[in-house]
């Protein structure tokens, strides 16, 4: 009997921390060939004016993987570094989105992290999005890269960067002490979080948030779905109507952020796209960070969100809105219409 129930033991622990699937639009291309592609750059870059077109043809339909092995051949071929080569060569959005690619996802959600923390004032905007819809295990993958690119923990550059509650909520998802998911749904541990929260907000004169951030920060996500489910029937407003009435500014970004992201996380980024795309001066940042970070994660599951919520396709939506070389790029990482 004891082997049966470790046995289920291990069961259940592996199913608990199931790794979500990945819905890429970049995947490794089939008879690849690093040799030729890094001389096809070569010539490409060498070429008057550069050949941009074959650079985003072959950058952008190869995996990580397989750029960094371009990369590998290139330096040998051309006695310098491919990502030296290509910053030289490009400019403008096109330079940012390749230079995103020749970075694996955590180095590149690494490097977007720094950037927001350095200098002059705090970008939140972009270190709300990275920190908020980055599930545990991505986010460890961070910290992990952080500390190797930066030779400085990510945890300590966000205390030192922001203050306030704000800057209790990004700990402690930095922290990540997120509870796995597990196949068992515990209704009274669902039931009292939603009375918590809504005690510690709407049922009280100022809000607690402490106990949101503990909750928020802790629970798992699955579970945390629930708790919403179950917080309309303590509270006259939803979750999201809650947060808007309770907090303000960038605490108040955070919370939204996180819910919409335990709710659907691709239709988080879908809308995230969106917004940038239509806003005046097209935030290229933003539309270029979310293309280059989830093209080898999410993408494709990002693509049927966005249909779905605005009516149109992503795919429509880039060839609007961008122009040149920059949008080629975008379409290619797209990876079609729908």
């Amino acid at each position: 009997m004891a082997m049966v129930s470790e046995f289920l033991g291990q069961l259940t622990l592996s199913y608990g921390a199931e790794v979500e699937p990945k819905f890429p639009t970049v995947v490794p291309v089939r008879d690849f060939d690093p040799d030729k592609d890094a001389t096809r750059i070569e010539t490409a870059i060498k070429t008057k004016g550069v050949d941009e077109q074959t650079i985003i043809d072959i950058l952008t339909r190869r995996s990580g993987e397989q750029r960094r092995e371009i990369a590998f051949e290139y330096e040998r071929i051309a006695k310098k570094d491919l990502t030296a080569a290509l910053k030289g060569a490009l400019s403008g959005p096109l330079e940012a989105l390749m230079l995103g690619l020749m970075k694996s996802t955590a180095q590149y959600d690494a490097s977007e992290l720094k950037a927001s923390l350095k200098g002059l004032g705090t970008d939140e905007e972009t270190l709300i999005e990275m920190v908020c819809s980055r599930n545990n295990k991505e986010l460890e993958e961070i910290k992990k890269v952080y500390k190797e690119m930066f030779k400085k923990e990510l945890e300590k550059d966000v205390a030192g960067d922001t203050s306030g509650d704000f800057a209790k909520l990004l700990q402690a998802l930095v922290q990540t002490k997120r509870d796995e998911p597990s196949n068992v749904v515990d209704y009274e541990k669902i039931d009292e979080d939603a009375k918590s929260l809504y005690e510690a907000g709407v049922k009280r004169k100022g809000t607690d948030v402490a106990t949101w951030i503990s909750i928020m920060a802790q629970r798992s996500v699955p579970h945390l779905q629930k708790v919403f489910e179950r917080y309309k029937s303590y509270s006259p407003y939803d979750m999201k109507e809650s947060i808007r009435k309770e907090v303000k500014g960038d605490l108040e970004r955070s919370f939204l952020t996180l819910v919409e992201c335990f709710e659907n996380r691709q239709l988080y980024f879908a809308n995230r796209l969106n917004e940038a795309m239509k806003s005046k001066g097209a935030k290229e940042k933003v539309v270029t960070r979310i293309m280059v970070s989830r093209c080898e994660v999410d993408l494709m599951k990002i693509r049927t969100e966005f249909r779905k919520q605005h009516k149109r396709s992503l795919y429509q939506t880039i060839a609007e809105h961008t122009k040149g070389d920059y949008q080629k790029a975008l379409l290619s990482l797209c990876g079609g219409d729908d």
